[in-house]
């Protein structure tokens, strides 16, 4: 990652969503990029393809609702030093409204928060998640609302999924840019272990933990993939950088 001009946030309907858009607000600021909000409805996909009128209102009132609901979203943070702008989409899945808007926009960064934390521990990556995290071709942030500290703390675990030369590199110029641009501090993290990971993280209080795509099918096994062994226990935001060659898509890939 080395240019944040375009950032888009997936802003669902969950009540981590502001969190999403304050964070997106930061580092807007920070590289005056510009930011999208988008939210995707999938309750009415039943409608796409039907020229009814009554079908064709149902989308109208559909999306003006979610219209509104960005709109919300976007005065909760509005400044003119932030140029923000909000889309509304109605397709037949998540994936395939996030994936089109993803191809459309080309932003170099996807924000999505994560299930919020529990009073115990963090929750799992959900379905949806697991998908962008596996196919997103831009740096993915996911968020589960704790706010940054003024001087942010990244880290680049940069041995997670075994050794990787070109990943690490990718890895570690991401973190960089990121601290820079931010006025913030990186760390990089040598252990592999979740364990190892996660002490770290809490030892050096990280606000921001970059870490790589898996490996091509290490999602699709029966054993729970070490990227989400980690997600079930940081508390911190993560950023997913994808791979060389990291597909292009986010449709087709759950397993």
């Amino acid at each position: 990652m080395n240019a944040l001009d375009s950032i888009l946030v997936l802003a669902d309907r969950s009540s981590e969503a502001q969190a999403a858009v304050r964070k997106a607000s930061v580092m807007a600021r920070h590289f005056k990029a510009r930011i999208e909000l988008f939210a995707c409805d999938t309750d009415h996909a039943w409608a796409i393809d039907d020229p009814s009128p009554a079908a064709r209102t149902a989308i109208s009132t559909c999306l003006a609702g979610t219209e509104r609901y960005l709109d919300a979203l976007r005065g909760s943070v509005a400044g003119n030093d932030l140029q923000i702008t909000t889309r509304a989409a109605c397709a037949n899945s998540m994936e395939e409204g996030i994936n089109s808007r993803i191809r459309h926009l080309h932003p170099d960064l996807v924000i999505k928060t994560l299930m919020a934390v529990s009073d115990t521990k963090p929750m799992p990556p959900r379905a949806l998640e697991m998908q962008l995290m596996r196919g997103c071709a831009v740096p993915l942030l996911v968020t589960r609302g704790r706010s940054w500290r003024p001087a942010t703390k990244f880290a680049a675990a940069i041995e997670l999924d075994g050794h990787d030369p070109v990943l690490a590199d990718s890895l570690i110029e991401s973190v960089q840019f990121l601290a820079q641009g931010c006025s913030g501090e990186y760390s990089l993290i040598r252990g592999s272990s979740v364990d190892e990971i996660q002490n770290f993280i809490e030892q050096h209080q990280i606000d921001v933990l970059v870490i790589g795509t898996p490996k091509a099918g290490s999602w699709r096994g029966p054993e729970v993939s070490v990227t989400e062994r980690l997600l079930s226990v940081v508390e911190c935001d993560v950023l997913i950088v994808p791979r060389t060659g990291a597909s292009s898509t986010t449709a087709g890939l759950l397993s």
